[in-house]
Protein backbone atom coordinates (compact mmCIF):
# COMPACT_ATOMS: atom_id res chain seq x y z
CA UNK A 1 0.00 0.00 0.00
CA UNK A 2 1.20 3.43 -1.24
CA UNK A 3 0.03 5.76 1.27
CA UNK A 4 2.27 6.49 4.17
CA UNK A 5 -0.31 8.45 6.27
CA UNK A 6 -3.98 8.18 6.80
CA UNK A 7 -6.30 9.17 4.92
CA UNK A 8 -8.70 11.49 5.19
CA UNK A 9 -11.96 11.12 2.93
CA UNK A 10 -13.02 14.20 1.83
CA UNK A 11 -17.05 12.84 1.91
CA UNK A 12 -17.25 10.88 4.92
CA UNK A 13 -15.03 12.36 7.14
CA UNK A 14 -13.42 9.01 8.11
CA UNK A 15 -10.14 8.48 8.43
CA UNK A 16 -8.71 5.24 6.54
CA UNK A 17 -5.58 3.54 7.20
CA UNK A 18 -2.86 4.02 4.29
CA UNK A 19 0.20 1.82 5.01
CA UNK A 20 -0.16 -1.49 5.61
CA UNK A 21 0.96 -1.84 9.64
CA UNK A 22 -1.21 1.24 10.13
CA UNK A 23 -4.43 -1.05 8.53
CA UNK A 24 -3.45 -4.12 11.10
CA UNK A 25 -3.34 -1.45 13.95
CA UNK A 26 -6.66 -0.46 12.74
CA UNK A 27 -7.86 -4.13 12.73
CA UNK A 28 -6.45 -5.00 15.70
CA UNK A 29 -9.22 -4.04 18.27
CA UNK A 30 -11.65 -6.47 15.86
CA UNK A 31 -8.77 -9.04 16.14
CA UNK A 32 -8.76 -9.36 19.95
CA UNK A 33 -12.03 -8.97 20.26
CA UNK A 34 -12.69 -11.84 18.33
CA UNK A 35 -9.81 -13.58 20.21
CA UNK A 36 -10.90 -12.38 23.57
CA UNK A 37 -14.44 -13.42 22.96
CA UNK A 38 -13.08 -17.20 21.96
CA UNK A 39 -10.54 -17.45 25.12
CA UNK A 40 -13.76 -16.56 27.57
CA UNK A 41 -15.87 -19.00 25.78
CA UNK A 42 -12.81 -21.82 26.45
CA UNK A 43 -12.33 -20.16 29.83
CA UNK A 44 -16.13 -21.01 30.55
CA UNK A 45 -14.91 -24.51 29.62
CA UNK A 46 -12.42 -25.46 31.40
CA UNK A 47 -13.56 -24.24 34.51
CA UNK A 48 -16.78 -26.62 33.78
CA UNK A 49 -14.48 -29.44 33.02
CA UNK A 50 -12.55 -28.77 35.94
CA UNK A 51 -14.99 -28.88 38.18
CA UNK A 52 -18.41 -30.12 36.99
CA UNK A 53 -16.70 -33.04 35.21
CA UNK A 54 -16.69 -33.21 31.62
CA UNK A 55 -20.24 -34.83 31.68
CA UNK A 56 -21.00 -31.20 32.44
CA UNK A 57 -19.26 -29.82 29.22
CA UNK A 58 -20.81 -32.38 27.09
CA UNK A 59 -24.02 -31.15 28.62
CA UNK A 60 -23.31 -27.28 27.27
CA UNK A 61 -22.20 -28.39 23.71
CA UNK A 62 -25.68 -30.30 23.59
CA UNK A 63 -27.49 -27.81 24.11
CA UNK A 64 -24.89 -25.13 21.70
CA UNK A 65 -27.12 -25.41 18.80
CA UNK A 66 -29.89 -23.22 20.20
CA UNK A 67 -27.06 -20.10 20.77
CA UNK A 68 -25.92 -20.39 17.71
CA UNK A 69 -29.22 -19.84 16.42
CA UNK A 70 -29.73 -16.59 18.43
CA UNK A 71 -26.15 -15.34 17.39
CA UNK A 72 -26.95 -16.07 13.74
CA UNK A 73 -30.10 -13.77 14.63
CA UNK A 74 -27.81 -11.41 15.69
CA UNK A 75 -25.34 -11.52 12.94
CA UNK A 76 -27.60 -11.55 10.05
CA UNK A 77 -27.92 -7.66 11.02
CA UNK A 78 -24.79 -7.14 12.49
CA UNK A 79 -23.04 -7.74 9.65
CA UNK A 80 -24.95 -7.48 6.86
CA UNK A 81 -26.23 -4.09 7.52
CA UNK A 82 -23.06 -2.51 9.18
CA UNK A 83 -21.59 -3.01 5.60
CA UNK A 84 -24.53 -1.27 4.10
CA UNK A 85 -24.05 1.61 7.19
CA UNK A 86 -20.50 1.78 6.21
CA UNK A 87 -20.96 2.16 2.03
CA UNK A 88 -23.52 4.40 3.14
CA UNK A 89 -21.24 6.53 5.55
CA UNK A 90 -18.64 7.44 2.85
CA UNK A 91 -21.56 8.09 0.31
CA UNK A 92 -23.07 11.16 2.56
CA UNK A 93 -26.06 9.12 2.93
CA UNK A 94 -26.37 9.58 6.75
CA UNK A 95 -30.39 8.53 6.75
CA UNK A 96 -29.26 5.38 5.02
CA UNK A 97 -27.10 4.71 7.40
CA UNK A 98 -29.04 5.46 10.56
CA UNK A 99 -32.02 3.49 9.03
CA UNK A 100 -29.84 0.64 8.33
CA UNK A 101 -28.68 0.64 12.49
CA UNK A 102 -31.96 1.23 13.68
CA UNK A 103 -33.54 -1.57 11.67
CA UNK A 104 -30.61 -4.16 12.68
CA UNK A 105 -30.56 -3.23 16.35
CA UNK A 106 -34.62 -4.00 16.27
CA UNK A 107 -35.45 -6.45 14.12
CA UNK A 108 -33.25 -9.87 15.22
CA UNK A 109 -33.97 -8.97 19.20
CA UNK A 110 -37.75 -9.48 18.21
CA UNK A 111 -36.94 -12.42 16.30
CA UNK A 112 -34.63 -13.83 18.89
CA UNK A 113 -37.24 -13.53 21.65
CA UNK A 114 -39.99 -15.57 19.43
CA UNK A 115 -37.55 -18.32 19.10
CA UNK A 116 -36.40 -18.64 22.65
CA UNK A 117 -40.50 -18.27 23.45
CA UNK A 118 -41.10 -21.19 20.99
CA UNK A 119 -38.14 -23.37 22.61
CA UNK A 120 -39.19 -23.00 25.69
CA UNK A 121 -42.82 -23.85 24.98
CA UNK A 122 -41.25 -27.10 23.75
CA UNK A 123 -38.36 -27.38 25.30
CA UNK A 124 -38.09 -31.32 26.89
CA UNK A 125 -38.75 -32.60 23.32
CA UNK A 126 -36.03 -29.98 21.89
CA UNK A 127 -32.97 -31.21 24.00
CA UNK A 128 -34.11 -34.69 23.44
CA UNK A 129 -33.76 -33.71 19.74
CA UNK A 130 -30.60 -32.12 20.23
CA UNK A 131 -28.93 -35.04 21.76
CA UNK A 132 -29.42 -34.46 25.64
CA UNK A 133 -29.28 -37.84 27.25
CA UNK A 134 -30.22 -39.02 31.10
CA UNK A 135 -26.41 -38.47 32.71
CA UNK A 136 -26.44 -34.91 30.84
CA UNK A 137 -30.58 -33.91 30.74
CA UNK A 138 -30.20 -31.94 33.80
CA UNK A 139 -27.68 -29.75 32.42
CA UNK A 140 -28.82 -29.27 29.21
CA UNK A 141 -32.04 -27.63 30.69
CA UNK A 142 -30.23 -25.12 33.03
CA UNK A 143 -27.78 -24.11 30.37
CA UNK A 144 -30.19 -23.79 27.86
CA UNK A 145 -32.79 -21.54 30.10
CA UNK A 146 -29.93 -19.61 31.17
CA UNK A 147 -28.94 -18.57 27.25
CA UNK A 148 -32.56 -18.02 26.34
CA UNK A 149 -33.82 -15.96 28.89
CA UNK A 150 -30.37 -13.83 27.96
CA UNK A 151 -31.63 -13.37 24.46
CA UNK A 152 -31.73 -10.13 24.77
CA UNK A 153 -28.24 -9.26 25.92
CA UNK A 154 -26.90 -12.08 23.57
CA UNK A 155 -27.90 -10.64 20.73
CA UNK A 156 -27.98 -7.04 21.83
CA UNK A 157 -23.52 -7.54 22.33
CA UNK A 158 -23.08 -8.78 18.71
CA UNK A 159 -24.95 -6.20 17.40
CA UNK A 160 -23.03 -3.22 19.28
CA UNK A 161 -19.74 -5.00 18.43
CA UNK A 162 -20.02 -4.54 14.72
CA UNK A 163 -22.27 -1.27 14.30
CA UNK A 164 -19.78 0.51 17.07
CA UNK A 165 -16.54 -0.17 14.87
CA UNK A 166 -18.39 1.03 11.49
CA UNK A 167 -18.64 4.30 13.50
CA UNK A 168 -15.65 4.51 13.57
CA UNK A 169 -14.87 3.16 17.33
CA UNK A 170 -13.12 -0.36 17.28
CA UNK A 171 -11.39 0.49 20.28
CA UNK A 172 -14.11 0.98 22.17
CA UNK A 173 -15.88 -2.03 20.35
CA UNK A 174 -13.04 -3.92 21.76
CA UNK A 175 -13.81 -2.75 25.26
CA UNK A 176 -17.22 -3.94 25.51
CA UNK A 177 -16.03 -7.48 24.78
CA UNK A 178 -12.96 -6.87 27.16
CA UNK A 179 -15.42 -5.95 30.01
CA UNK A 180 -17.90 -8.92 29.67
CA UNK A 181 -15.50 -11.36 28.61
CA UNK A 182 -13.26 -10.54 31.86
CA UNK A 183 -16.63 -10.66 33.84
CA UNK A 184 -17.67 -13.79 32.56
CA UNK A 185 -13.73 -15.48 33.28
CA UNK A 186 -14.35 -13.43 36.77
CA UNK A 187 -17.79 -14.54 37.84
CA UNK A 188 -16.76 -18.30 36.67
CA UNK A 189 -14.11 -19.04 38.98
CA UNK A 190 -16.60 -17.18 41.84
CA UNK A 191 -19.83 -19.46 40.51
CA UNK A 192 -18.12 -22.35 39.83
CA UNK A 193 -14.94 -22.86 41.68
CA UNK A 194 -16.01 -20.89 44.90
CA UNK A 195 -19.72 -21.87 45.02
CA UNK A 196 -19.40 -24.81 43.24
CA UNK A 197 -22.52 -24.29 41.41
CA UNK A 198 -21.66 -25.75 38.38
CA UNK A 199 -23.55 -25.54 34.39
CA UNK A 200 -25.65 -23.12 36.47
CA UNK A 201 -22.76 -20.87 37.50
CA UNK A 202 -21.21 -20.78 33.96
CA UNK A 203 -24.57 -20.01 32.34
CA UNK A 204 -25.17 -17.26 34.89
CA UNK A 205 -21.50 -15.72 34.36
CA UNK A 206 -21.64 -15.97 30.58
CA UNK A 207 -25.02 -14.03 30.49
CA UNK A 208 -24.05 -11.66 33.32
CA UNK A 209 -20.71 -11.20 30.95
CA UNK A 210 -23.06 -10.43 28.34
CA UNK A 211 -25.33 -8.09 30.21
CA UNK A 212 -22.18 -5.62 30.69
CA UNK A 213 -21.51 -5.84 27.38
CA UNK A 214 -24.74 -4.56 26.32
CA UNK A 215 -24.44 -1.79 28.94
CA UNK A 216 -20.99 -0.44 27.60
CA UNK A 217 -23.46 -0.22 24.28
CA UNK A 218 -26.01 1.35 25.93
CA UNK A 219 -23.18 4.39 27.11
CA UNK A 220 -22.13 4.49 23.67
CA UNK A 221 -25.56 5.29 22.65
CA UNK A 222 -25.80 8.54 24.76
CA UNK A 223 -22.06 9.65 23.91
CA UNK A 224 -21.91 12.83 22.01
CA UNK A 225 -20.25 12.58 18.41
CA UNK A 226 -22.03 9.51 17.23
CA UNK A 227 -21.98 9.23 13.09
CA UNK A 228 -24.74 6.57 13.87
CA UNK A 229 -28.06 7.23 15.73
CA UNK A 230 -30.83 5.26 16.35
CA UNK A 231 -34.52 6.48 15.08
CA UNK A 232 -37.32 4.25 13.19
CA UNK A 233 -38.86 6.52 10.76
CA UNK A 234 -39.24 4.92 7.55
CA UNK A 235 -39.18 1.81 8.17
CA UNK A 236 -39.34 -0.71 5.44
CA UNK A 237 -40.10 -5.10 4.86
CA UNK A 238 -38.22 -4.18 1.58
CA UNK A 239 -35.34 -2.71 3.27
CA UNK A 240 -34.72 -4.95 6.32
CA UNK A 241 -34.51 -7.72 4.08
CA UNK A 242 -31.91 -6.11 1.78
CA UNK A 243 -30.19 -5.58 5.26
CA UNK A 244 -30.80 -9.45 6.15
CA UNK A 245 -29.69 -10.69 2.74
CA UNK A 246 -26.56 -8.80 2.52
CA UNK A 247 -25.62 -10.45 6.10
CA UNK A 248 -26.49 -13.75 4.84
CA UNK A 249 -22.94 -15.51 5.08
CA UNK A 250 -22.80 -15.11 9.18
CA UNK A 251 -26.25 -16.47 9.61
CA UNK A 252 -25.96 -19.37 7.22
CA UNK A 253 -22.38 -20.41 8.84
CA UNK A 254 -24.14 -20.57 12.39
CA UNK A 255 -27.05 -21.92 11.31
CA UNK A 256 -25.41 -24.59 9.56
CA UNK A 257 -22.86 -24.83 12.92
CA UNK A 258 -26.12 -25.61 15.04
CA UNK A 259 -27.36 -28.38 12.65
CA UNK A 260 -23.94 -29.89 12.05
CA UNK A 261 -22.81 -29.95 16.02
CA UNK A 262 -26.26 -32.10 16.47
CA UNK A 263 -25.14 -34.29 13.65
CA UNK A 264 -21.49 -33.97 15.02
CA UNK A 265 -23.17 -34.96 18.29
CA UNK A 266 -25.05 -37.56 17.35
CA UNK A 267 -22.20 -39.20 15.51
CA UNK A 268 -19.36 -39.35 18.38
CA UNK A 269 -22.39 -40.62 20.82
CA UNK A 270 -23.05 -43.08 18.68
CA UNK A 271 -19.11 -44.34 17.82
CA UNK A 272 -17.58 -43.26 21.49
CA UNK A 273 -20.50 -42.42 24.57
CA UNK A 274 -20.70 -39.37 26.16
CA UNK A 275 -16.85 -38.91 26.08
CA UNK A 276 -16.99 -39.16 22.23
CA UNK A 277 -19.08 -35.89 22.86
CA UNK A 278 -16.61 -34.29 24.98
CA UNK A 279 -14.15 -34.80 22.86
CA UNK A 280 -16.64 -32.85 20.01
CA UNK A 281 -16.64 -29.88 22.85
CA UNK A 282 -13.01 -29.26 23.66
CA UNK A 283 -11.99 -29.61 19.62
CA UNK A 284 -14.87 -27.09 18.93
CA UNK A 285 -13.29 -24.71 21.79
CA UNK A 286 -9.69 -24.82 20.65
CA UNK A 287 -10.57 -24.36 17.17
CA UNK A 288 -12.15 -21.21 17.91
CA UNK A 289 -8.82 -20.11 18.57
CA UNK A 290 -7.85 -20.37 15.41
CA UNK A 291 -10.62 -19.28 13.46
CA UNK A 292 -10.87 -16.54 15.96
CA UNK A 293 -7.42 -14.92 14.08
CA UNK A 294 -9.06 -15.34 10.83
CA UNK A 295 -12.27 -13.58 11.91
CA UNK A 296 -11.01 -10.94 13.38
CA UNK A 297 -8.52 -9.99 10.98
CA UNK A 298 -11.31 -10.28 8.27
CA UNK A 299 -14.10 -8.35 10.28
CA UNK A 300 -11.48 -5.72 11.45
CA UNK A 301 -10.18 -4.57 7.88
CA UNK A 302 -14.30 -5.21 6.47
CA UNK A 303 -15.00 -1.37 7.43
CA UNK A 304 -11.88 -0.66 5.27
CA UNK A 305 -13.56 -2.42 2.18
CA UNK A 306 -17.15 -0.80 2.74
CA UNK A 307 -15.31 2.79 3.17
CA UNK A 308 -12.94 2.22 -0.24
CA UNK A 309 -16.22 0.60 -2.02
CA UNK A 310 -18.40 4.17 -0.61
CA UNK A 311 -16.29 6.74 -1.58
CA UNK A 312 -14.97 4.67 -4.78
CA UNK A 313 -11.38 4.28 -4.22
CA UNK A 314 -10.95 1.11 -5.86
CA UNK A 315 -7.04 0.93 -6.11
CA UNK A 316 -7.42 1.02 -1.79
CA UNK A 317 -9.99 -1.86 -1.78
CA UNK A 318 -7.52 -3.73 -4.09
CA UNK A 319 -4.27 -3.06 -1.91
CA UNK A 320 -6.12 -4.00 0.92
CA UNK A 321 -6.97 -7.25 -1.09
CA UNK A 322 -2.96 -7.76 -2.05
CA UNK A 323 -1.67 -7.67 1.53
CA UNK A 324 -4.47 -9.88 2.78
CA UNK A 325 -3.39 -13.16 0.62
CA UNK A 326 -0.05 -12.81 1.45
CA UNK A 327 -1.33 -13.05 5.10
CA UNK A 328 -3.30 -15.67 4.48
CA UNK A 329 -0.50 -18.03 2.51
CA UNK A 330 2.07 -17.28 5.61
CA UNK A 331 -0.42 -17.71 8.52
CA UNK A 332 -2.08 -20.90 7.91
CA UNK A 333 0.76 -23.21 7.79
CA UNK A 334 2.15 -21.60 11.86
CA UNK A 335 -1.19 -21.97 12.97
CA UNK A 336 -1.68 -25.64 12.12
CA UNK A 337 1.60 -27.04 12.80
CA UNK A 338 1.53 -24.70 16.47
CA UNK A 339 -2.20 -26.78 17.47
CA UNK A 340 -0.28 -30.30 15.84
CA UNK A 341 2.68 -29.76 18.09
CA UNK A 342 0.32 -28.19 21.00
CA UNK A 343 -2.44 -30.50 21.38
CA UNK A 344 -1.91 -32.42 24.35
CA UNK A 345 -1.47 -28.97 26.23
CA UNK A 346 -4.40 -27.55 25.20
CA UNK A 347 -6.67 -30.65 25.08
CA UNK A 348 -5.24 -30.95 28.70
CA UNK A 349 -7.00 -28.12 30.11
CA UNK A 350 -9.76 -29.89 29.73
CA UNK A 351 -9.29 -33.34 30.37
CA UNK A 352 -7.75 -35.48 32.87
CA UNK A 353 -4.23 -36.88 32.03
CA UNK A 354 -4.54 -40.36 31.14
CA UNK A 355 -8.66 -40.13 30.23
CA UNK A 356 -10.10 -41.46 27.59
CA UNK A 357 -11.57 -37.97 26.44
CA UNK A 358 -7.52 -36.58 26.61
CA UNK A 359 -6.49 -38.97 23.94
CA UNK A 360 -9.88 -38.89 21.77
CA UNK A 361 -9.11 -34.95 21.70
CA UNK A 362 -5.67 -35.05 21.25
CA UNK A 363 -5.61 -37.66 18.08
CA UNK A 364 -9.15 -35.76 16.99
CA UNK A 365 -7.43 -31.99 16.82
CA UNK A 366 -4.47 -32.97 15.04
CA UNK A 367 -7.08 -34.43 11.89
CA UNK A 368 -9.54 -31.65 12.39
CA UNK A 369 -7.08 -29.05 12.36
CA UNK A 370 -6.04 -29.88 9.03
CA UNK A 371 -8.78 -27.69 7.85
CA UNK A 372 -7.27 -24.22 9.08
CA UNK A 373 -4.87 -24.53 6.28
CA UNK A 374 -7.80 -23.54 3.91
CA UNK A 375 -10.49 -22.22 6.30
CA UNK A 376 -8.83 -18.72 6.56
CA UNK A 377 -9.39 -17.85 2.55
CA UNK A 378 -12.82 -19.31 2.82
CA UNK A 379 -13.61 -16.63 5.95
CA UNK A 380 -11.77 -13.70 4.04
CA UNK A 381 -13.73 -14.02 0.79
CA UNK A 382 -16.98 -14.87 2.53
CA UNK A 383 -16.33 -11.65 4.72
CA UNK A 384 -15.41 -9.44 1.69
CA UNK A 385 -18.35 -9.80 -0.56
CA UNK A 386 -20.81 -9.07 2.20
CA UNK A 387 -18.32 -6.03 2.85
CA UNK A 388 -19.11 -4.98 -0.73
CA UNK A 389 -22.54 -5.59 -0.65
CA UNK A 390 -23.41 -9.29 -2.59
CA UNK A 391 -24.18 -11.36 0.64
CA UNK A 392 -25.61 -13.79 -1.85
CA UNK A 393 -22.05 -14.97 -2.74
CA UNK A 394 -20.61 -14.76 0.33
CA UNK A 395 -23.64 -17.26 1.61
CA UNK A 396 -22.90 -19.75 -1.02
CA UNK A 397 -19.47 -19.85 0.25
CA UNK A 398 -20.58 -20.01 3.57
CA UNK A 399 -23.22 -22.58 2.57
CA UNK A 400 -20.64 -25.14 1.22
CA UNK A 401 -17.93 -25.31 3.82
CA UNK A 402 -19.80 -24.77 7.22
CA UNK A 403 -23.17 -27.01 5.90
CA UNK A 404 -23.83 -28.89 2.50
CA UNK A 405 -20.31 -30.09 2.14
CA UNK A 406 -19.64 -30.71 5.86
CA UNK A 407 -22.93 -32.83 5.77
CA UNK A 408 -21.93 -34.52 2.96
CA UNK A 409 -18.62 -35.75 4.48
CA UNK A 410 -20.05 -36.55 8.17
CA UNK A 411 -22.67 -38.49 5.84
CA UNK A 412 -19.71 -40.33 4.34
CA UNK A 413 -16.81 -40.99 5.67
CA UNK A 414 -17.57 -42.01 9.22
CA UNK A 415 -18.93 -45.16 7.74
CA UNK A 416 -15.54 -45.72 6.53
CA UNK A 417 -12.82 -43.95 9.01
CA UNK A 418 -14.77 -44.36 11.84
CA UNK A 419 -14.50 -41.84 14.53
CA UNK A 420 -11.67 -40.27 12.58
CA UNK A 421 -14.11 -39.95 9.56
CA UNK A 422 -15.64 -37.50 11.61
CA UNK A 423 -12.66 -35.41 12.46
CA UNK A 424 -11.57 -35.30 8.55
CA UNK A 425 -14.85 -34.33 7.80
CA UNK A 426 -13.88 -30.29 8.48
CA UNK A 427 -10.91 -30.63 6.51
CA UNK A 428 -12.36 -31.76 3.65
CA UNK A 429 -15.76 -29.45 3.17
CA UNK A 430 -12.89 -26.40 3.39
CA UNK A 431 -10.83 -27.79 1.04
CA UNK A 432 -13.33 -28.31 -1.43
CA UNK A 433 -14.57 -25.12 -0.56
CA UNK A 434 -11.60 -23.40 -1.43
CA UNK A 435 -11.73 -23.31 -5.17
CA UNK A 436 -15.23 -21.58 -5.10
CA UNK A 437 -13.44 -18.44 -2.83
CA UNK A 438 -10.50 -18.49 -4.84
CA UNK A 439 -12.80 -18.12 -7.87
CA UNK A 440 -14.92 -15.09 -6.33
CA UNK A 441 -11.73 -13.30 -4.83
CA UNK A 442 -10.24 -13.70 -8.62
CA UNK A 443 -13.56 -12.62 -10.32
CA UNK A 444 -15.19 -10.10 -7.81
CA UNK A 445 -12.31 -7.81 -8.21
CA UNK A 446 -12.26 -3.87 -6.67
CA UNK A 447 -13.11 -2.05 -9.65
CA UNK A 448 -15.77 -2.06 -12.42
CA UNK A 449 -17.69 -5.25 -10.99
CA UNK A 450 -17.57 -3.62 -7.20
CA UNK A 451 -19.10 -0.09 -8.58
CA UNK A 452 -21.99 -2.08 -9.59
CA UNK A 453 -22.23 -3.86 -6.36
CA UNK A 454 -22.08 -0.60 -5.06
CA UNK A 455 -24.58 1.16 -6.96
CA UNK A 456 -27.18 -1.74 -6.14
CA UNK A 457 -26.35 -1.57 -2.23
CA UNK A 458 -27.53 1.63 -2.37
CA UNK A 459 -30.56 1.35 -4.28
CA UNK A 460 -31.90 -1.01 -1.95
Amino acid sequence: MKRNTAKQNEQGGVSMPGTFGAVLLFALPTWLTSLFNTLYTIVDGIFVSCYAGTDALAAINTVYPLVNILTAAALLFATGGSAIAAIALESRDQDRANRAFSVSMTVPIVLGSCFSAAVLAFFPSILAFLGATDRTMADCRIYALCWLLGCPAAIGKELFSCFIRVDGSPAYSFATALSGGIANIVLDWLFIGVFGMGVLGAGLATVLGLVLSCVMGIIWLLLPGRKLHFHLSGFSLSFALRLAANGLSECVDHIAAAVTTIVFNRAALSLAGEDGIAAVSIIMYLQFLVIGVYFGYSQGISPLLGYGLGCGDHAYCRALERHSRTFLLVLPPLLYGLTFLSAPVLAGFFAAEGSHVLALSVHGLRLYGLGFLFCGWNIFSAIRLTAYGRGHRAGLITFLRSFFLLLLFLWLLPGLFGLDGIWLSVPCAELFTLPVSLFFLHRDHAGERISISRRDTLAA
